[in-house]
């Protein structure tokens, strides 16, 4: 039986079909919590897909956030990301 693990999908897209698309996409692998928050529970292959499928949509007006959600807390970013102005070993995400 394949492991699967707990992630935090976050967008932040400006440009309606794009931001149109984004949720698209991860509609297929999660479901949706907020407008632009999505929970998903993916093997590894799953996430490699879902990665793969989010950089395919080359966006420009925003980025998508895939925090993975147990104590490792690693994120991937998608896009282009604004410069964070804090250390991020000193806070905590709240979605």
């Amino acid at each position: 039986m394949p492991r699967h693990a707990d992630y935090i999908a976050a967008y932040d897209v400006t440009e309606n079909k794009e931001r149109e698309r984004v949720a698209k996409v991860l509609e297929g692998f999660g479901f949706r919590v907020q407008r632009s928050v999505f929970e998903l529970r993916l093997t590894r292959r799953q996430q490699e897909e879902l990665l793969a499928k989010l950089l395919e949509l080359n966006l420009k007006s925003g980025f998508i956030s895939l925090y993975r959600w147990d104590s490792t807390a690693k994120r991937y970013d998608v896009g282009p990301v604004p410069e964070r102005p804090h250390d991020e070993s000193l806070h905590a995400y709240v979605l």
